[in-house]
């Protein structure tokens, strides 16, 4: 039987999208989700872990969003002490020794903070780009945490020592689903065929992560993030009946990393 995560990113993004991952929880197929440790919903969002205690919490790491939690990160933010836009990455990598510092300060204040980590992962998946991977696996290993590994089997094999799953699937990225002029009907159809596609490829893997991006829309999101009304259709669908039967018609064993 295939495990399936289903993680939520973004906990701790802001109070919004906070109510929405733990809904998409309580009354949903969510069954894990990672922190960010710098960004002003993270204090709302320790407030809530006391009623998810089902549900798996890994760090989110920073490098795109927010400030830095650490000192000594200049090479890292902007003129305005912001870390740097996403485009940046596309073509240069970060000063890997002030990465080290900054995610493993990350890391160390959501453990200070009580929160038990199941796995790492990154906004913008920035903790698997180029050089960044060199200092996602020693962070691995130094806290026996497992990675969410974005891609084929080749690169899933350069992380031998660290615990990654079969395959990762963006669950609701297809052109339909954003697109917020179709109704939700339409979009539960679609979103059947794709799921449908995806689930007879994984067919017959071990662990398969799925992830996510459910939220309410508050003004912290609608103004700093480009992805902010689909969240909303995301909730919506993940707590649907329907969705539940489709998993279970796949005898998906629900699971998260901290139970693997």
């Amino acid at each position: 039987m295939t495990k399936l995560i289903i993680n939520a990113d973004d906990f701790g993004y802001s109070k919004g999208i906070n109510y929405g991952i733990v809904e998409s929880h309580l009354s949903g197929a969510v069954t894990s989700t990672t922190m960010m440790a710098n960004m002003p919903g993270l204090d709302h969002a320790l407030k809530l872990i006391p009623s998810v205690p089902n549900l798996g919490i890994g760090v989110h790491l920073a490098l795109t969003m927010g400030k830095p939690v650490s000192d000594g990160t200049d090479n890292l933010v902007d003129e305005n002490g912001l870390f740097k836009k996403r485009a940046f990455y596309q073509t240069e990598s970060a000063d890997l020794d002030q990465l080290y510092i900054e995610w493993k300060a990350q890391i160390d204040k959501l453990l200070n903070l009580g929160v038990k980590l199941t796995h790492i992962d990154s906004h913008h998946y920035v903790h698997i780009m180029g050089e960044h991977a060199k200092v996602t696996e020693q962070l691995s290993k130094e806290y026996h945490l497992p990675i969410r590994v974005y891609g084929d089997v080749l690169e899933r094999s350069a992380y031998p020592d660290c615990y990654v799953t079969e395959a990762f699937w963006n669950l609701f990225n297809f052109p339909a689903f954003k697109d917020m002029s179709r109704s939700f009907s339409e979009v539960q159809d679609t979103l059947f065929d794709v799921f449908k596609e995806n689930a007879e490829k994984f067919n017959g893997y071990g662990t398969v992560e799925a992830s996510c991006h459910p939220g309410f829309v508050d003004t912290e999101v609608y103004y700093q993030s480009s992805f902010h009304l689909p969240r909303m259709r995301e909730v919506e669908v993940l707590c649907t009946q329907a969705f539940s039967q489709m998993l279970q018609s796949y005898g998906y064993d629900l699971s998260h990393y901290g139970t693997l």
